[in-house]
């Protein structure tokens, strides 16, 4: 099964996404996880805390993916 899985995945194009739309999707978790973090601390629910703590390790995650891709094209 996973050669079936690796043979479909490495047959497909590569596609080059710039660097805008990474920074773009940084701001968008950052700004998502920040009014998720706001509404874990005014109605002290836990849910909404780990709903931005996953929002924000997105952005982190994206953040170091810009800067891979940045330092590549270099």
């Amino acid at each position: 099964m996973s050669f079936v899985v690796k043979g479909l995945v490495m047959d497909q194009p590569q596609r080059n996404t710039s660097p805008k739309f990474y920074k773009n999707a940084t701001i968008v978790f950052f700004v998502i996880g920040c009014i998720l973090l706001w509404q874990a601390v005014a109605h002290h629910d836990w849910v909404y805390g780990a709903f931005a703590g996953i929002t924000f390790l997105n952005a982190v995650m994206t953040t170091l993916k810009l800067i891979s891709l940045r330092e590549t094209k270099r």
